[in-house]
């Protein structure tokens, strides 16, 4: 039996994600902040629960520790994530330590507790969450987006570096997903008909959102579908759809389209 190291299961991809591999028959290791909170995970009997803060170096190595100890891990799922959205010129050192500290610093917290592991058994695999942010600069999304581009380009890295030990690097780039993740936000002035189009942009048909679940089938299919070589899996129609047309344009024409469409100048 295959076991998966999840982080951030307490809701949307991370949880749909747990539920999928266990009913796949993994052993799942689900850690989240608050454990003991926990109803839904706790039904399954493959699904070991564990208190983890990926903003809490101490609490990385003893929950890490924890884990291998007891599991042969296969696979480290970061998906933690903290969000986002401000002008720029109104982020707040508070909010911006709180993103870069999870989304950047969680991840490499993390990852570096599992490479020595996964070095000795000469394999393994790391797939991490990013965003479509991490592939574009959208609006509003400031140090958030950098996080992502951060997490991207060391994913990119870890692909190549971690190549002569038999570990694969994926990632995980969702769009706008239908789940309780939230955004922290602070009013932005000024910025309206650019939200307005952006939106519009990201999802033209607020009631065919991409669901949790349908990220996690994309999450197991990453991991399982034996290719060695492909790296960057986008999921959602509208993700991919933007994914592919930067792919068709190239970097500099696609920003020029990107912002021509939310100043108005490209009708959506």
């Amino acid at each position: 039996m295959s076991t998966i190291f999840i982080t951030g299961s307490s809701s949307g991809i991370g949880k749909a994600s747990a539920k999928l591999f266990a009913k796949k028959g993994w052993t799942v290791t689900a850690t989240m902040r608050r454990p003991e909170k926990e109803t839904e995970l706790t039904e399954y009997e493959n699904i070991k629960l564990y208190p983890l803060d990926v903003a809490n170096p101490e609490q990385v190595a003893e929950t890490v520790s924890a884990v291998l100890a007891q599991y042969d891990v296969d696979v480290l799922f970061n998906n933690a994530g903290y969000g986002m959205k401000a002008r720029f010129e109104d982020m707040t050192e508070e909010f911006m330590w709180k993103s870069i500290n999870t989304n950047v610093l969680g991840m490499v917290r993390v990852t570096q507790k599992f490479i020595p592991y996964f070095k000795q058994k000469r394999a393994g695999m790391i797939l991490t969450t990013t965003s479509l942010a991490g592939e574009m600069g959208l609006v509003l999304d400031g140090v958030y987006a950098a996080d992502k581009w951060a997490v991207t380009g060391m994913c990119e890295m870890l692909y190549s570096e971690l190549a002569p030990f038999g570990i694969q690097v994926k990632t995980l780039v969702p769009g706008v997903v239908k789940t309780n993740f939230v955004m922290e936000q602070i009013p932005s002035e000024g910025y309206e008909d650019m939200i307005r189009n952006q939106v519009n942009l990201l999802m033209p048909d607020p009631d065919d959102m991409e669901e949790a679940g349908e990220v996690a089938q994309d999450a197991y299919a990453a991991v399982t579908d034996g290719d060695k070589d492909r790296m960057c899996y986008v999921t959602g129609t509208q993700a991919k759809e933007l994914y592919a047309k930067r792919q068709e344009l190239g970097d500099e024409m696609f920003r020029r389209y990107l912002r021509d469409t939310l100043l108005g100048v490209n009708k959506i």
